[in-house]
């Protein structure tokens, strides 16, 4: 694993995306990002403190885009896992690609494809105190523990839970996996609003099915979802 540290970048994905020469498990850390990315193309600029990386995943030819399309759940599971390696809290998940820790965003993840290679993305607020996209609604390790973090160090921690999930999920250990995350499911049972394409659907978040879709209990029946901005109803 070659890694590639910076004081200040403009995004650690442009980085990677923009490199000729990448490998797999090729890592780009950044102090600091002037132009971090998140879902929907949210800009902001990534505080100091903050764990900010990206690394690159080859396509394998023998796996589909449907089996491609749980890597976001995949990394989501194993970079929950490497934060309780880092420090023992109750972290939840939230479908499709953050971390959430005590009704707050701790950590959000973002996937992309570029040629024959992933492109996965991490944002996680470790010793922060201005947080990653939606300040009001953030939280830090370091926030909650009054400790503070070797920032490196946690990457190379998740990295590590990264590269074991994903070996289990090739050795087809897909159904155990997605066991772990609805045991850590934060939409579970939740008031919800799922907007997609303009649409808004209200409901009750169920569990994660197995095609990685949310199921979501609606005054019209269960209805199923594979992409959509989520919005927690109080």
């Amino acid at each position: 694993m070659r890694i590639f540290h910076f004081d200040e970048l403009g995004s650690t994905s442009d980085y990677l995306k923009e490199k000729k020469d990448k490998k797999e498990w090729d890592l780009v850390i950044a102090d600091v990002q002037t132009s971090g990315r998140g879902r929907r193309g949210n800009l902001w600029v990534s505080p100091a403190g903050a764990g900010l990386f990206s690394f690159v995943l080859k396509e394998d030819p023998n796996l589909s885009m449907e089996e491609y399309s749980k890597l976001p759940l995949v990394a989501g599971m194993a970079l929950l896992q490497g934060l309780k390696a880092v420090v023992e809290l109750d972290y939840k998940f939230k479908w499709t690609n953050d971390i959430y820790l005590l009704d707050k965003k701790l950590s959000g993840i973002l996937v992309e494809k570029v040629g024959d290679f992933f492109i996965v993305g991490i944002g996680i607020n470790i010793n922060n105190s201005n947080f990653l996209g939606e300040s009001k609604n953030g939280i830090s390790l370091k926030s909650v523990t009054g400790d503070k973090y070797e920032v490196e160090n946690t990457i190379k921690i998740i990295m590590n839970s990264f590269k074991k999930y994903w070996n289990r999920y090739l050795r087809g250990e897909w159904n155990e996996i997605l066991r772990e995350i609805n045991q850590k499911n934060y939409l579970l049972n939740r008031k919800i609003e799922v907007e997609f394409l303009g649409k808004k659907t209200s409901g009750i978040g169920r569990k994660i099915l197995k095609d990685g879709k949310l199921e979501v209990e609606t005054a019209d029946g269960i209805k199923e979802f594979m992409v959509g901005e989520i919005h927690i109803k109080l």
